[in-house]
């Protein structure tokens, strides 16, 4: 048996980890092949896109001036607007409504809490297995990435892909956390899950119609997506400032959720 709950969590989903890395990698390599056709009728492809009513072009984070018929410009739209947060929430929240909740569901959070180990203390080591499998797929999305742009002459800077790939992670941690807290709040995996992705989704719409909806702008900065994507790492790097705010988001959910499962009678 696996010494820590770290261990055991990195452990048991191994192989849905290996799934998900080699799904990454296949797809943004496939995502990369597309690039040159895309260059080849970029103008074309803006043309259309300028048709757009200003709403979509939002919520797409087209950014005026970045051409698609770049890497950077083509990857921003297509991948890391809204496609790669997406995967790593998916994953991120599956994995923190399954760490505390799916162990209370199954009946073996028992068995795992009559060890000398604390309530905090399986929070954490949960959390830091959900962060550091997060952080791999993020390292291979990086990696395809940057051969995909080597493969096909896409001129990406090796750092603010680094940049854009590391905000993507913070982001779903951010959702992760708060599916982690809720399951360990609640003991039930689905509530956990279903709360997470509506937050993800509210986020994302606060962020992204606030430029159109006017009453939407005052509470924009209250959403995680904006720390996210407002900076476009991808075109200019990484903002430490919101970097840090998504940490922090993370960190105070998880507290948060380990100051009530202190509290609260377990259902096994």
């Amino acid at each position: 048996m696996l010494r820590s709950v770290f261990g055991a969590a990195l452990w048991s989903r191994r192989r849905n980890l290996a799934w998900w890395v080699g799904g990454s990698f296949a797809y943004l390599l496939f995502l990369g092949s597309a690039f040159p056709t895309l260059q080849e009728n970029a103008a074309r492809f803006e043309e259309m896109f300028e048709s757009y009513p200003e709403a979509l072009r939002v919520m797409f984070n087209m950014v005026e001036g970045v051409s698609m018929g770049t890497g950077p410009g083509f990857l921003h739209m297509e991948l890391f607007s809204l496609v790669l947060p997406l995967l790593l929430i998916i994953y991120a929240a599956g994995f923190g409504a399954r760490a505390i909740a799916g162990e209370e569901e199954e009946g073996t959070l028992d068995l795992l809490l009559s060890s000398p180990i604390t309530r905090r203390r399986v929070l954490a080591e949960q959390f830091g297995a959900m962060a550091v499998s997060t952080f791999m797929i993020g390292l291979v999305t990086w990696a395809a990435i940057v051969l995909a742009g080597l493969a096909f002459d896409m001129g990406l800077s090796t750092g603010r892909v680094a940049a854009a790939t590391f905000s993507a992670v913070l982001i779903a941690l951010v959702f992760g956390s708060l599916a982690l807290s809720l399951g360990a709040a609640t003991g039930r995996r689905g509530p956990a899950l279903g709360v997470a992705g509506a937050a993800a989704l509210a986020a994302y719409l606060v962020f992204s119609l606030a430029e159109v909806l006017s009453w939407l702008g005052t509470i924009q900065k209250a959403s995680p997506w904006y720390y996210y994507a407002d900076s476009a790492p991808l075109l200019n790097g990484l903002e430490w400032a919101h970097a840090g705010v998504l940490a922090a988001i993370s960190v105070g959910l998880v507290l948060a959720g380990g100051l009530v499962l202190e509290r609260r009678d377990l259902g096994v």
